[in-house]
């Protein structure tokens, strides 16, 4: 223990430590690169041609009558 007073901290602990960190910011960085790219990318379909452009869509599925 050194004279200071202070814990040593085991070598393998920083290393753990730096890549939680990293993985971390590169999952920030992924999520902020998504959003990035889904609020600049057009809809690769038109809207329904029955549908109003931007009108709110249902979460009930809709039976097929065939």
């Amino acid at each position: 223990m050194p004279r200071h007073g202070a814990p040593r901290v085991p070598r393998g602990h920083s290393v753990e430590q730096a890549r939680r960190r990293l993985a971390a910011a590169l999952l920030g960085a992924g999520a902020l690169a998504a959003t990035l790219l889904t609020a600049s990318v057009s809809p690769a379909a038109p809207p329904a041609p029955d549908r109003d452009p931007g009108a709110a869509s249902s979460d009930v599925a809709q039976l097929s009558r065939d």
